[in-house]
């Protein structure tokens, strides 16, 4: 049996010393080798002839890395779920790990060394009625209503196709779209409505079809959505992760169609609300409470951002910088180190909140179950289908959501976030402040405007993109 010994070197870092022994894995090889020999099929030699010696000088390295390598991972990986140690990012090799020889035809005991990374050991602070918050109330106007009772008209009003003039807020534009760099083409449509970024419907309004501009497609949105701009834009199968398309499009404008609005009878209320309203005034409360939602949905996140920052303010959690700076530069080798040196604050500080967000989902008992995942993917079927679909056609959707791995998992951390905010709330003082529509749409500005600064492109600060497990030859 392998022998392990730790050594703590302070309460974030330490050293593992895993000794295998030649009885630990000789009996192994010898049976592998054994095995090898059998199969091999060697010119000069029958199959199954071939000198053991000779099979030994040629594949026994091999064989004799797998089998260590395999041992290797399995009792260190065992010992650590086993001692239930809260490591950071990955076990790797000691800096004063020796060089060892996988000389197949003289068998030794063999000596890894291992740093860790540890995580923090804390109780949060901070959560008690002292810990004071506001959350917005905002009230919706009649002219907001009124604008996005238009705004269906438009939509669902006799489209025409525009030849001549310029391009207008209330178009439908189709695109022929080339990858800058690449040859990946794609044709698509967008109301130019959806497009939130101002200097590029700046140069739109000047073109008609026919003419041609260049553009970063994921520029357009607030919040970039990779999976609508892939799969609804671009239209890549859903089930394709091999494909990868630069941001930038050459872009050249195939058709403009312009809507005249509906007239506001029982087949417009039919087509815009279903059943849910059949005149004028049910077809405002219906949109009144579609912006309250909206409103509310823009409150919360703002309230969640302020209780990240409290929490993190009052929970300056150490950790093992030097160690998770070397992680990161192992685990990522086209980095530079400068360039890990940069982003290594914003990797810290989302680091720090994800232990603390884990610490609190323990604290608060929050499990999110498969079937609330399931269901997540099914309310966002029905908002995106405007409440229509029966439960087979939002389950098949959601399930076929659940297989995409990102959408998984930010299906998760959004639950989780639900979930955790609504606990936090019980527990802090949470008070309402009036704000007017501009002052909110302000605040919502500033606070998007303050994220894309923060947004940098950085390592996965939970493992997803984990790093080889020890014991490639190249490492030792």
């Amino acid at each position: 049996m392998p022998k392990i010994i730790k050594e703590a070197i302070d309460n974030l870092n330490a050293v593992v010393t895993l000794t295998l022994e030649k009885a630990d894995y000789e009996s192994q090889f010898e049976q592998e080798l054994q095995k090898f020999r059998k199969q091999a099929a060697i010119k000069g030699f029958r199959k199954g002839k071939t000198p053991a010696g000779m099979v030994r000088k040629m594949y026994g390295k091999s064989v004799l890395v797998e089998i260590v390598n395999k041992k290797l991972s399995e009792t260190l990986y065992g010992y650590i779920a086993e001692e239930k140690l809260e490591v950071l990012g990955q076990p790797l090799p000691s800096k004063d790990q020796p060089y060892l020889d996988f000389d197949a035809t003289d068998l030794q005991d063999f000596v890894f060394k291992f740093d860790l990374g540890l995580s923090p050991q804390f109780e949060v602070q901070g959560l008690n009625a002292d810990a004071v918050f506001e959350r917005y109330e905002i009230a919706v106007t009649e002219a907001e209503v009124q604008e996005e009772l238009d705004g269906y008209r438009q939509r669902l009003g006799t489209r025409t196709e525009v030849t001549e003039g310029t391009i207008q807020q209330s178009d439908f534009v189709k695109f022929a779209a080339r990858a800058v760099e690449g040859d990946f083409t794609a044709d698509f449509g967008i109301m130019v409505s959806e497009i939130e970024d101002q200097a590029f419907k700046d140069e739109l309004f000047t073109k008609q079809a026919g003419d041609t501009l260049r553009a970063n497609i994921y520029q357009w949105f607030e919040e970039p959505d990779e999976h609508y701009i892939r799969h609804h834009l671009l239209k890549i199968d859903h089930d394709d992760h091999e494909t990868m398309v630069e941001q930038e499009f050459d872009l050249t404008v195939l058709e403009v169609t312009r809507s005249q609005a509906a007239e506001l009878n029982d087949e417009f209320f039919k087509k815009a609300f279903g059943d849910n309203a059949t005149n004028e005034e049910e077809a405002k409360a219906l949109i009144r409470q579609d912006i309250a939602e909206l409103y509310d949905q823009q409150i919360e996140a703002l309230l969640f951002r302020d209780l990240q920052e409290h929490l993190l303010r009052q929970n300056p959690l150490p950790l093992p910088d030097a160690f998770l700076t070397r992680w990161l530069q192992t685990s990522n080798e086209k980095v530079s180190a400068e360039l890990i040196e940069r982003d290594y604050p914003a990797f810290a500080k989302n680091l720090q909140w994800t232990l603390l967000r884990n610490k609190l989902a323990q604290q608060f008992d929050i499990q999110i179950t498969e079937e609330a995942i399931l269901e997540g993917f099914k309310n966002q079927a029905r908002r995106f289908l405007g409440g229509y679909g029966d439960d087979e056609l939002l389950t098949t959707f959601a399930e076929r959501q659940m297989d995409d791995e990102k959408q998984y998992n930010d299906m998760y951390q959004n639950l989780l976030t639900d979930r955790l905010q609504k606990e936090i709330a019980q527990v802090v003082t949470v008070q309402p402040k009036q704000k007017s529509r501009e002052e909110f749409i302000k605040i919502v500005e500033e606070a998007r405007a303050a994220a894309r600064t923060a947004r940098v492109e950085h390592i996965s600060v939970e493992g997803e993109e984990e790093t080889e497990r020890p014991g490639d030859e190249e490492t030792w």
